[in-house]
C-alpha cells in the first residue's frame, strides 16, 4: 500500500499509514485524529488507500456471520504490535 508524497508530505504520510487502522476505528486521540484528517484532506495517495481499507474493512465486517470477542481483538493488535516492534515474543 504505497504511493507516491511529495518530501513536505512525507512525515504526514508515515503517521497517517502507521495510525491507519486506529484512526479507522476511531481509537485515536482527538490532536492525533485531527491531524491525520487534516493530511487526508491534503494527500490524495493516503486518502485512497484509506478509502480502499475503509472499503475493505465494511466488506470484511458485513461478511462476518459472528462478532469477535474483544479479548481475541486485543491479543491480536498487541501480536501485532510486537510483531511491528520486532518482538516476537
Amino acid at each position: 500500500m504505497s504511493h507516491e508524497c511529495d518530501d513536505n508530505q512525507a512525515t504526514g504520510c508515515d503517521e497517517a499509514l502507521e495510525n491507519l487502522y486506529l484512526y479507522l476505528d476511531s481509537e485515536l486521540d482527538t490532536l492525533t485524529s485531527d491531524r491525520i484528517r487534516s493530511h487526508l484532506d491534503d494527500c490524495n495517495g493516503c486518502v485512497h488507500s484509506f478509502e480502499f481499507e475503509k472499503r475493505l474493512k465494511t466488506v470484511v465486517k458485513e461478511r462476518l456471520d459472528e462478532d469477535v470477542p474483544d479479548a481475541f481483538v486485543a491479543r491480536l493488535r498487541d501480536a501485532l504490535a510486537r510483531e511491528s516492534a520486532g518482538n516476537t515474543k
